[in-house]
């Protein structure tokens, strides 16, 4: 287990009122785990683009050479866009690059028309792998570091979530609707604490994640989550239900942003109070140290 974690948000969609940052729908989390003295410095997701992540990365001091390893939550381009200039940043070869198998599907919405929204041309995986990436695709968790993980393929246990009918894919030569199975989200046990679940977007529901990393880790309570929810347009009726299901769990704390919606980041403060954060670019949480 890790000794100290620290995450900080490098792309989101909302900015300080004061500082150099830039804004962009999207979300990019570094994750810096310690452990006996070294540390381990990971990147959930990218954003949309390479150059805000970039110029948020300068901001805050951090190098692209200092990064050990990416995972990316799932396909959107508001997540994976610029994955391999910022692999190339890096001026690493073998540079690890975690994801779901299905990362690279097609994947589309025709909300309000056809649009490609999956991983762009420029981010597929031969061009990854010549920007010095090595790419691990995998449906079972993968160990990134000491006390850090993916949690691989979410199951779905719960009945009001999920990605809805808004999402295809094409399979065996047929269009069909996309579950996104490649969402998962990233786990960081903290000694003395316990888990820390970092999400992207949350597309096979934040209950069913938090289930999943339960029977990954039963003895490990959850200690904070951070990422986006995906409940910008959900009902009162799903919003109410994942509030529920969240307590269940009894995080200490909560950062949530992205896709979150305001609606559901106003009943988290309604639930957690001052441990509620309200995601933007620069905002870090600490845990042990």
């Amino acid at each position: 287990m890790l000794d100290s974690l620290e995450i900080t948000v490098l792309v989101e969609d909302h900015v300080p009122m004061h500082g150099p940052f830039l804004a962009q729908h999207g979300l990019s989390l570094l994750l810096k785990g310690v452990k006996d003295g070294v540390e381990t410095r990971g990147l959930l997701d990218v954003g949309q683009s390479h150059e805000i992540l970039t110029h948020n990365m300068k901001g805050l001091g951090v190098a692209p050479e200092s990064i050990d390893f990416l995972a990316l939550s799932h396909c959107h381009y508001d997540h994976t866009g610029g994955v391999a200039a910022f692999v190339c940043s890096t001026g690493k070869s073998d540079f690890p690059v975690i994801a779901h198998p299905d990362l690279f599907r097609p994947h589309f919405t025709v909300d309000p028309s056809l649009a490609h929204i999956g991983v762009g041309s420029a981010d597929a995986l031969k061009k990854i792998e010549e920007a010095g990436g090595r790419v691990i695709l995998s449906a079972a968790p993968v160990p990134l570091a000491e006390g850090m993980a993916s949690t691989g393929e979410v199951p779905r246990a719960t009945d009001f979530e999920g990605p809805g009918k808004r999402f295809f894919t094409v399979r065996d030569g047929k269009t069909a609707q996309d579950s996104l199975p490649d969402d998962m989200a990233v786990t960081a046990r903290v000694r003395g604490h316990g888990v820390v679940v970092a999400a992207g977007c949350c597309h096979s529901g934040i209950v069913n994640i938090l289930k999943h990393v339960r029977a990954l880790y039963p003895d490990e309570p959850v200690e904070g989550i951070v990422g986006g929810l995906h409940l910008v347009n959900a009902s009162e009726e799903k919003m109410e239900k994942t509030a529920s299901g969240i307590r269940e769990f009894a995080p200490r704390w909560i950062g949530a942003g992205h896709c979150t919606g305001f609606p559901m980041q106003a009943k988290l403060l309604r639930d957690y109070g001052m441990a509620f954060t309200p995601l933007a670019v620069g905002a870090t949480f600490r845990v042990g140290g």
